[in-house]
């Protein structure tokens, strides 16, 4: 089995205080990985399609339509598009959010198919966004299985 650094994944955690959060904090660096031809999916929980595409009809973004053509995956249906979208495009980053136990679940799945493919010359990051609720007591602990944190000024940061 092969392990992250031989994958060439980056891995970055998040921390939401509500689902309304989460979404306007990742929507300007969701913009900014489409401008850059980065193929983005989001594997959430409880977030939806719908929820993005209502915050987005409040705000000035001009990739609206880029936006709203991400890989929106749920957890019964993330396998085999995740195959395809890997095979087909060199840069990759994947989101994940959700509880801790949903967040594990979908990671093992995920590295799982990401071993299995032959994938090494992908650039893939993947991001677990967190509900601060839940770990609020772990959260020192969570970022240091993590290269990176990822949080609204840096998200905003690479919109700029």
């Amino acid at each position: 089995m092969k392990n992250v650094e031989q994958l060439n994944i980056k891995k970055i955690c998040n921390f939401y205080v509500s689902d309304i959060h989460l979404s306007v904090m990742l929507l300007p660096y969701i913009n900014n990985e489409v401008n850059e031809d980065v193929e983005v999916t989001t594997i959430f929980e409880k977030l939806r399609k719908e929820d993005f595409e209502e915050i987005l009809n409040k705000l000035n973004i001009k990739n609206k339509d880029k936006i709203l053509n991400i890989n929106y995956l749920n957890k019964d249906n993330f396998n085999e598009k995740i195959k395809i979208s890997i095979k087909n495009n060199r840069k990759n980053t994947i989101i994940i959010g959700g509880n801790k136990q949903f967040i594990s679940k979908i990671d093992n799945e995920l590295m799982q198919i990401l071993n299995s493919e032959n994938n090494n010359n992908n650039e893939i990051k993947i991001i677990h966004c967190y509900d601060v609720e839940e770990v609020s007591n772990d959260m020192k602990n969570i970022t240091q299985n993590y290269d990176g944190v990822l949080n609204t000024m840096e998200a905003l940061r690479h919109s700029c």
